[in-house]
């Protein structure tokens, strides 16, 4: 078979240009304060054991854009103002049965697939980011709060499930559970394919915490991309050009 000095150059270009996408496609999250709400009692779980903590709405410089408001979802891991991280961050209308493996609950949670575990996850970080810190109605539900939101999610997203979460919160996972708890991969993908909230999952994925946004303001990684991209355009018809006129 012959192959062209040509296609093996653009070949070329397009794994450096893949390579330069994974090296440049991070997202700089840097915690930079909370709103002051937090558990009312000591929270527990199997893994961390208990302590009191910060609920509802965060705030994070996100690739240099501050006061960005960040959601967590994650109860087993902490970080401290001022702390600085990288994520991959993941829109959810973008999320397939298998890129949902890499996120923080990729392999799902207290017997829940993971499109399940985010669908319900999901809904909850919505209505925080509705509330912005104050109090609502969730179905009927009044009074609920930031504090309670958080509290479920991490029940939902915590092995075991955690101890110590307000009657509302434990109303809220019910609630969510008995919306998405009998869904198909299929169907809480779709649920999710319908939203437009960004996650933020720690690289490497260990900790600090996976995080939800509301968007990611595009860093110096746009700017990558479109520069290899146009490298990678400009060469590939140089060399198409050049082959022509050889083979004339």
């Amino acid at each position: 078979m012959k192959v062209s000095t040509a296609r093996i150059a653009t070949l070329a270009a397009a794994l450096v240009l893949f390579a330069g996408l994974s090296a440049f496609g991070q997202t700089s999250v840097t915690l930079t304060g909370v709103n002051g709400s937090y558990s009312a009692g000591d929270l527990c779980s199997t893994q961390s054991g208990c302590e009191q903590v910060y609920t509802g709405q965060y705030y994070a410089t996100v690739n240099n854009v501050a006061n960005s408001p960040i959601i967590c979802d994650d109860f087993n891991h902490n970080v401290s103002i001022g702390e600085t991280w990288q994520a991959t961050a993941m829109n959810t209308s973008a999320l397939t049965s298998s890129n949902i493996t890499s996120l923080e609950f990729g392999a799902g949670a207290n017997g829940q697939i993971a499109p399940v575990v985010y669908a319900e996850v999901a809904s909850l970080v919505s209505e925080i980011f509705t509330l912005n810190n104050g109090s609502g109605t969730f179905d009927g539900l009044k009074g609920v709060t930031g504090t309670d939101l958080s509290e479920a999610i991490w029940d939902i997203t915590t092995q075991g499930g955690i101890t110590g979460i307000s009657a509302n919160a434990a109303a809220l996972v019910k609630y969510v559970e008995g919306i998405f708890g009998s869904d198909t991969s299929k169907q809480a993908l779709s649920y999710l394919n319908g939203l437009s909230l960004w996650i933020l999952t720690p690289s490497p994925n260990d900790g600090p915490q996976e995080m939800w946004a509301l968007s990611v303001p595009e860093g110096g990684a746009a700017l990558m991309y479109l520069l290899l991209a146009s490298l990678f355009c400009g060469w590939s018809f140089f060399l198409r050009n050049r082959e022509q006129r050889i083979n004339v």
